[in-house]
């Protein structure tokens, strides 16, 4: 096993083998257990003294996931300047303390580990801003700030979280818990709204930092751009109410986890695959070909009842290891599902693929009268940056569709239909100029099942 395995490395870049070892890894296992606990907590919230409780439980995981992380980082660090573990860090989990080998698996466990407790912080904060996408959008538009743990600013952070506690019974939501919320460090929510506040030692906010705040309240508040980014984007609210096929993907979720896998129609030219892993490892073991010829031949079957098995260009969507990559994603933590299955998507216990037709989606936009070209090339898998994909037109106006806005289709299971209709109404209202972010009415009322 000579490659070398990195932090925050995709699962779809490892081999059989290595796959082998992270689900085996008693990490994976005893962090899903804390997901799990913790969503629970999360679910059951209503007061603000409800909210503050589960975030001290929140920290406290975060953080001592975090402490390991710094220690491998520490360790990898003296590996390459030809060192060997100091013996103030307990060895890895699995493996020699002296292998190189170890200390990169214990390093890529752990980065998955806080990844995966961040999902349940982007829950917190979808909660209790009330699953308001527009405030997630403005707020997520910032680079990562990155590990918590070490941070200098975090004991003054924490001290202000306290201190609206104690001087105000208000909840304050310390950011550095989110992968979300990328801009400011704390919100507090009072009777009025959300202050938010930029903590410093010093107490001198950068001008940016503070430009930054004052874009994204505007965006939400008065319709300005949103902050960040090379381009003009704004936060489009339509009057289409939002749906998607929730309760299918719940449906199919249950059926893997009973059977292994399982491939069903959605319509619209959609088909859904939920598997399993460790209910497919325990149906087929070490015969691995067998298996994935198993998994192959559902969907397969799954495209045939979809009526897209011989379609030309398949966009899709896999949930593995998404828990945490996008702050504009909605978190596997508020989906409607109970606490175990929504900790399930988050660790990837189960897992789903969502495939698409683009002419069936294209279809769908020519349905709403908007004039539609296809822009992508024959393709048959999940699409990254700013490749163009469709372009929808109505009268005067166009606008170019790519792959980051097709996040609600691919991970929500938004119904192409209702989508469709959104982004002829956002043609129809918004500026010549801009990007649409689009923001679907009613929203709220689905992840608040």
């Amino acid at each position: 096993m000579g490659k070398q395995l990195k932090p925050g490395q995709k699962l779809t870049s490892l081999d059989p083998y290595e796959l082998g070892e992270l689900f085996k890894h008693p990490v994976q296992h005893t962090n899903f257990d804390h997901v799990h606990e913790l969503v629970a907590m999360l679910h059951s919230c209503k007061s603000p003294a409800d909210y503050s409780e589960f975030q001290g439980h929140l920290f406290k995981a975060v953080y001592q996931v975090e402490e390991r992380r710094g220690q491998c980082s520490r360790v990898l660090k003296r590996f390459r300047g030809g060192k060997g573990p100091p013996a103030d860090v307990p060895p890895p989990a699995v493996g020699d303390a002296t292998s190189l080998r170890a200390w990169q698996l214990e390093a890529f466990v752990f980065e998955r580990a806080a990844r995966q407790l961040r999902a349940v912080g982007d829950g917190l904060a979808w909660r209790v801003f009330g699953y308001d996408r527009r405030r997630i959008l403005a707020l997520s538009r910032n680079d990562s700030p990155g590990m918590m743990f070490g941070k200098d600013g975090l004991p003054y952070e924490l001290g202000r979280v306290e201190d609206i506690w104690r001087d105000k019974q208000h909840f304050a939501l310390l950011h550095d818990l989110t992968n979300c919320l990328r801009i400011a460090d704390v919100s507090e929510f009072t009777d009025e709204g959300v202050v938010l506040h930029e903590v410093k030692k010093n107490s001198r906010i950068e001008t940016k930092q503070r430009r930054r705040i004052e874009e994204a309240i505007n965006a939400v508040m008065h319709g300005g751009p949103l902050p960040g980014g090379v381009v003009d984007a704004w936060l489009v609210e339509l009057q289409q109410p939002y749906a998607a096929d929730l309760q299918p993907l719940n449906d199919a979720i249950q059926l893997a986890c009973k059977h292994g896998s399982r491939g069903m129609r959605l319509g619209h030219g959609r088909a859904l695959i939920a598997n399993a892993p460790d209910v497919v490892a325990s149906k087929w073991g070490h015969d691995y070909e067998s298996g994935v010829d198993w998994l192959s031949s559902i969907k397969r079957r799954a495209l045939k009842r979809a009526g897209i098995q011989d379609a030309r260009r398949h966009i899709i969507g896999r949930s593995a290891d998404t828990a945490s990559r996008s702050p504009s994603m909605a978190p596997w933590s508020i989906y409607p599902f109970s606490a175990e299955d929504c900790a399930a998507l988050i660790c990837d216990e189960v897992m789903f693929e969502t495939v698409i037709s683009l002419d069936a989606l294209a279809e769908s936009l020519a349905s709403t009268g908007l004039r539609v070209e296809v822009l992508l090339p024959e393709a048959d898998g999940e699409l990254v940056g700013n490749i163009n994909i469709l372009q929808a037109t109505w009268g005067d106006r166009s606008i170019t569709l790519h792959p980051h806005g097709l996040g609600p289709l691919l991970y929500e299971l938004m119904r192409p239909d209702v989508w469709a209709v959104g982004v002829k109404e956002a043609l129809m209202s918004a500026a010549d100029s801009c990007e649409p972010v689009l923001v679907f009415a009613d929203e709220a009322k689905w992840w608040a099942k």
